[in-house]
């Protein structure tokens, strides 16, 4: 998604996102972790609609939404295949960012 997490996932020591671990781990959306987690995920997807709507995209709330599936999934792909995203991700937002009309 951005080029800082393209260089995280290069890294042995990166795990992927612990939010998502935490979500993952635990199957119990009542948790205070989990609470936790999915709030954290929300801020990540209210930044990017703010950046979206900021950058004058017609509907904010679903490029969000995308942006936030592509860096969640970028994570994923990172650890699951433990290899660094090589790209991917960074391609996968700059092409939602082009199709919404973002410069």
């Amino acid at each position: 998604m951005s080029r800082r997490q393209e260089e995280i996932s290069s890294s042995p020591d990166y795990h992927g996102c612990p939010m998502v671990a935490v979500a993952a781990e635990l199957k119990d959306t009542a948790h205070p972790a989990s609470t936790v987690a999915r709030r954290h995920k929300q801020d990540l997807t209210d930044f990017f609609r703010a950046e979206a709507e900021r950058a004058g995209v017609a509907d904010p709330d679903t490029l969000a939404a995308q942006l936030t599936i592509v860096f969640d999934g970028a994570s994923a792909r990172s650890v699951v295949r433990a290899e660094p995203l090589g790209g991917l991700g960074l391609r996968a937002a700059t092409a939602l960012l082009d199709t919404a009309g973002v410069p």
